[in-house]
């Protein structure tokens, strides 16, 4: 039997892409046809209907790179992509991170949470989509939205767990800051028994993870992997296992909260 490894094509343009296909070479080889490749969409402009060509053009698997805004319009557009692997690469929210806080917490659930988000008003919107996936993932499933404010420089939410009667009081704030391009700073507290804080500067390339327990404060190992080659690992092994990729579903539901807050907010605008 043959001890070869199958390596995948990948079709990309971005310049982080292409080095991590250069930094993959056993599994990963660089591809100009999506037919059979894994295709990376930049997450800029209309990336849904780019995404939408790629599955018709036969990609094995797709890769959003960094997505920025989703209309609600096209939220249907985006579930008809889920017979194919789709990752959804957030920098702000990496699973490698996301793993790490899960693990520290050890079952232990968060009684508060609050999160705050700061970007260019141009970016506060992903910014505060990634906020509030952190918010999701330390309240351990789906949030509902039950009041909030939203002007052009700022964004405040209270929210709790939609499919439980009981969890931690969430708190969501998001400021507009001067300048441009910086990728966002995001920070969150899961406080209780155990205590979680993420930081992320994504300009900064530093994403910091402290968890403080009865027997002293434990920080995660700073990753060094850049979240592009992260996110084509990780498809390789969805193709090549053929496991659940939740990317969609949760990148969605993080949508939808947005999206709410600004129904929540106009419908009071409307209201006076």
């Amino acid at each position: 039997m043959s001890g070869a490894t199958l390596r995948m094509g990948v079709c990309a343009v971005l310049p982080d892409y292409r080095a991590a296909v250069a930094e993959l070479p056993v599994s990963a080889a660089s591809s100009e046809s999506p037919r059979g490749s894994v295709v990376v969409v930049p997450g800029a402009g209309g990336w849904w209907d780019r995404a939408l060509a790629a599955r018709a053009e036969g990609a094995a698997a797709i890769v959003i790179a960094d997505p920025q805004d989703l209309p609600h319009e096209a939220r249907e557009a985006l579930r008809t992509l889920t017979d194919i692997p789709i990752i959804v690469e957030r920098p702000r929210l990496r699973p490698d991170l996301v793993d790490d806080a899960i693990q520290g917490r050890a079952g232990i659930p968060a009684s508060i949470i609050a999160v705050e988000c700061a970007a260019p008003a141009s970016e506060l919107n992903p910014v505060i989509r990634d906020g509030f996936g952190w918010a999701r993932v330390f309240a351990g499933g789906p949030l509902s939205i039950l009041a909030g404010s939203a002007t052009a420089q700022a964004r405040v939410a209270l929210l709790e767990p939609r499919e439980r009667r009981a969890g931690p009081a969430v708190t969501l704030a998001g400021n507009a800051e001067a300048g441009s391009g910086s990728g966002g700073l995001l920070r969150v507290l899961a406080l209780g028994e155990v205590r979680s804080e993420v930081s992320v500067d994504q300009a900064a390339g530093l994403a910091r993870l402290e968890t403080c327990t009865e027997e002293g404060a434990l920080v995660a190992p700073r990753r060094f992997e850049a979240s592009a080659r992260l996110a084509l690992r990780r498809a390789f092994e969805a193709c090549s296992t053929g496991g659940a990729v939740t990317d969609v579903e949760d990148f969605l539901d993080d949508c939808a909260l947005g999206w709410d807050l600004a129904a929540l907010v106009a419908a009071k605008d409307a209201s006076v």
